[in-house]
């Protein structure tokens, strides 16, 4: 099959990017994974819709701030419905043709109903956590999975003419993004059935997202090792790689290591050199290294469908690069501090490229940006046709406090009001809960952080695909700068998008290659209790509901807790218990002394051993989260060994939000006898 026929081919395929007759299930699977659909120029009637629990406070608009950064972004639901005696809450309501293509939730709970093209009847009744979690058959990683406290599902659910999503619980934070398709667009309609009937072709789009695209067999190769010492260097062209004629790059990997021992950190290298792509005379990408591979500025190994830093150092891209003329990949610096070896592998496809678009990279960093007023970080302002297709973040926070309540907002060809707005920062990359846990997915990653708690730098990741956000016209995207102190703070953000020639970012240029370099911050001292035992670290004997998680607690200003963390337990309703192994040293009586934590949505408990309860109910409201210090619980007679230490939930505070949390720090037994 000729080269130009393998490309059309593969266009073809890439269901909702490409308008077509009729659109099926198995093409939107094959869609999840399809990076070279995202060079095609939109059409009319594509839209990227999201309905998420933002504050609706927010529909104020931009000039009222207080609504504007509003953050009551749980629970929020398009209205409220009574369908044949249930409750239920109305997440979605859209019109056709499109799909659902992502959802996302912190805390998923009940069951979700999806109605159908106008159907009385749910077409589908669904576990909400169930699904997120991928534990629907044959729905699964990296389809669908927990990722650092955020649920996440990619599977597409299409519809023909409509659909509406209800969930019968109404606490819960979410996103549903919907790809909208053209008017003349044929869609078959999800029904549970097809997850039988093409698990193959699920199969295939897991397997697909896990192991990144495949090119054609005849793409050709070229491989290249440069170095340059730093003496000889007066700033410029470090290396470069030139490919005439028309094509497309399927792959850019590169690799940029000190030739010698030195005390330069790889870091501050890899933020000096800038990676620049020229399509003809146009410039596309600019962008330092570190940042547009992902994972800047520690440069860490990650792997995701559209990006990834190998074990090796390897820097590596599979966004499709289209090229008419040529296309120009080099590396530059004004200077280096040592010597520096460049290693690269390029794979391209000689063929004529069509209306594909030029990929492009787009990074703007802000420095020193108090955190009060609130503010919106501009991460994209492009102006002409194409398409968002990915993100990198990097946040310098000098606390341990939570940076990222901020949500992220589109606008698409100049409407009032964005057509995304979101619920917070990490839940645009797909975790959860300010969670520092790094991850990676195909989709969505977090790299590094720093710590302790969400101290340092961070590095997320996200790469849309079947979500990628479509434009006419002009695509704003911000991202709310929201974090819980006034601190000053550092972000840049890479956009990657697909956008007409002659298309503009709207961002400023680079700056000097001094104001690029990352800046460290003191180490900070953890505080350990001296001789206590780390409740998140006892033994658990049994557990009669909810869930028990080891929480950091670094992010909480105000208060200390020993080692940073505590025992967690969530979801419990009075009556459960928690029994926990409590190591005696030996026989005798003690004084049990604990520290606990207090906070609104906190519950009363009580503290039981041998039948018996230790001391009085403790009440752990509080309006806001802080630690108690030492308490002491009781008088207890213990004998050597593993004693049975029971949490009993009992009730709440009338002023708590109705929850029944229970933190616990430590534990200690001072022998009184």
């Amino acid at each position: 099959m000729p080269k130009a026929t393998l490309v059309s081919a593969a266009l073809l395929l890439a269901a909702p990017l490409v308008p077509q007759d009729r659109v099926t299930f198995p093409d939107l699977l094959h869609g999840t994974s399809d990076l070279l659909a995202l060079a095609r120029p939109p059409v009319a009637g594509e839209r990227s819709i999201r309905f998420s629990s933002y504050d609706r406070r927010s529909d104020a608009g931009p000039s009222d701030p207080d609504a504007w950064f509003a953050n009551g972004d749980r629970g929020q639901f398009l209205r409220v419905e009574e369908r044949d005696g249930r409750r239920e809450h109305v997440l979605v309501d859209v019109e056709g043709p499109g799909a659902i293509v992502r959802i996302w939730s912190a805390n998923p709970s009940g069951t979700l109903s999806f109605y159908f093209d106008g159907a009385a009847e749910p077409g589908w009744r669904v576990d909400f956590a169930a699904l997120l979690r991928g534990e629907v058959e044959p729905i699964g990683e990296p389809l669908a999975g927990m990722r650092s406290r955020g649920g996440n599902c990619h599977l597409p659910i299409p519809f023909a003419r409509r659909v509406v999503v209800t969930a019968d619980s109404g606490d819960f934070y979410y996103h549903v993004d919907v790809a909208r398709f053209p008017e003349a667009t044929a869609v078959e309609t999800f029904r549970p059935a097809l997850l039988v009937e093409h698990a193959d072709a699920i199969a295939a789009a897991r397997e697909a997202l896990a192991d990144g695209p495949g090119f054609p067999v005849d793409c050709e190769h070229v491989g290249k090792v440069a170095s340059q010492a730093a003496e000889a260097f007066a700033g410029g062209v470090l290396w470069e790689q030139r490919i005439d004629g028309k094509g497309i790059l399927r792959s850019l990997e590169l690799r940029v290591t000190p030739d010698r021992a030195t005390e330069v950190p790889l870091e501050h290298l890899l933020r000096a050199i800038v990676l620049r792509v020229r399509v003809g005379s146009e410039t596309t990408v600019e962008v330092p290294f570190a940042d547009f591979f992902g994972s800047a500025p520690r440069f860490v190994p990650w792997r995701g469908l559209a990006l990834e830093v190998t074990a090796d150092g390897y820097g590596r891209c599979r966004f499709p690069m289209p090229f008419r003329g040529s296309l120009e990949a080099a590396l530059l610096a004004e200077a280096l501090p040592c010597d520096v070896q460049v290693a690269s592998h390029l794979t391209y496809e000689r063929t004529d490229p069509g209306d594909l678009l030029p990929f492009r990279a787009s990074w703007h960093q802000v420095r020193d940006r108090r955190t009060l007023p609130r503010g919106d970080h501009l991460v994209l302002d492009a102006r002409g046709k194409g398409r968002l297709v990915g993100t990198t973040l990097v946040v310098r926070n000098p606390t341990r406090a939570w940076w990222g309540e901020g949500d992220e907002k589109f606008w698409v060809d100049g409407e009032s009001f964005p057509s995304t707005f979101g619920t917070g920062t990490e839940d645009y990359f797909g975790y959860a809960w300010c969670s520092p846990t790094p991850f990676q997915s195909a989709l969505h990653a977090q790299p590094f952080c720093d710590g302790p708690g969400n101290r340092g730098y961070t590095c997320n990741r996200r790469t849309h695909v079947l979500d990628a956000v479509p434009f006419e016209r002009s695509l704003r995207f911000d991202l709310e700068v929201w974090h819980w102190q006034d601190v000053v703070v550092d972000y840049a953000t890479v956009a990657y998008w697909y956008g007409a020639p002659g298309a503009t970012s709207g961002l400023p240029p680079l700056p000097e290659q001094e104001e690029r370099l990352p800046r460290e911050l003191e180490p900070l001292e953890v505080f350990t209790a001296p001789g206590v035992l780390e409740a998140e670290a006892l033994r658990e004997l049994e557990r009669t509901g909810g869930e028990r998680h080891v929480q950091d607690m670094s992010g909480f200003e105000g208060s200390r807790w020993s080692r940073d963390a505590q025992l967690w337990w969530t979801g419990a309703e009075p009556g459960d218990r928690l029994v926990l192994a409590l190591p005696v040293p030996e026989a005798g009586r003690y004084r049990l002394e604990a520290a606990f934590t207090r906070a609104r949505d906190y519950g009363i408990l009580e503290v039981w051993c041998k039948g018996q309860r230790v001391g009085e109910a403790i009440d752990l409201y509080h309006p806001e989260v802080v630690a108690t210090g030492p308490v002491t619980v009781g008088e207890v007679e213990l004998e050597q060994g593993d004693a049975a230490l029971e949490l009993r939930v009992t009730g709440r505070n009338e002023r708590a939000v109705p929850r029944h949390m229970v933190g616990v720090d430590w534990l200690k037994l001072v022998r009184v006898d």
